[in-house]
């Protein structure tokens, strides 16, 4: 397969990444079970993050030539963070399983969990938005598309833990839309990019 051959397929991988990662983020929320995640939650919470890391990757190659060293050290602590998202989903999975089904007891678990709970939840919990936000700053500084996008980006990232905290579905369905609107946005602008450069070189 031609490189050029290999960067269109890398592209349409990253796009459907892009929309898939906040979308079955967002359909993860339909199985919250008051305000907790129940073992449906968890799994489907675990494919959208697995999609996230493509999806950072695909970000993050779109400021490797102007903000090279950001673009590496970014990306490794996206990765880190989208483990984090992960790491939340199993829970729901197996509190499911050992019957841990009211948000008190859950939080009363993670108490128990001490230095293990931070390193594998909440610092990684904290750093998920961050990234999206500096992703979007950066974004709105290197003019890599138009500003607007990149403050959708900022505002779901901020609405993130605003609607996670408290486990309101509605809120969380908000932030959603705008978190699926941002990175589809991105990823049909890389694909425009793409057959840009494809043009610029088959003339």
């Amino acid at each position: 397969m031609k490189s050029e051959e290999i960067n269109q397929f890398q592209n349409k991988i990253w796009l459907v990444s892009l929309i898939l990662a906040p979308l079955l983020l967002a359909i993860s929320i339909f199985f919250w079970s008051n305000g907790v995640l129940t073992g449906t939650a968890g799994w489907i919470q675990v494919l959208a993050f697995t999609f996230w890391i493509l999806a950072f990757q695909g970000m993050f190659s779109l400021l490797k030539d102007k903000m090279p060293r950001y673009a590496t050290i970014g990306f490794l602590i996206a990765i880190y963070a989208c483990i984090g998202g992960n790491n939340f989903g199993m829970d729901g999975i197996y509190g499911e399983a050992i019957g841990i089904n009211d948000i008190d007891a859950k939080n009363v678990l993670h108490e128990k969990l001490g230095i293990g709970g931070v390193i594998s939840l909440y610092l990684p919990g904290i750093l998920f938005p961050l990234s999206l936000i500096v992703l979007g700053i950066n974004f709105i500084r290197a003019k890599t598309f138009e500003w607007w996008i990149g403050a959708l980006l900022i505002i779901a990232a901020i609405g993130f833990p605003i609607s996670r905290i408290p486990r309101e579905p509605l809120l969380a369905h908000l932030v959603d839309v705008i978190l699926i609107l941002s990175h589809t946005l991105i990823g049909l602008k890389i694909l425009k990019a793409q057959s840009v450069a494809k043009s610029i070189l088959t003339r």
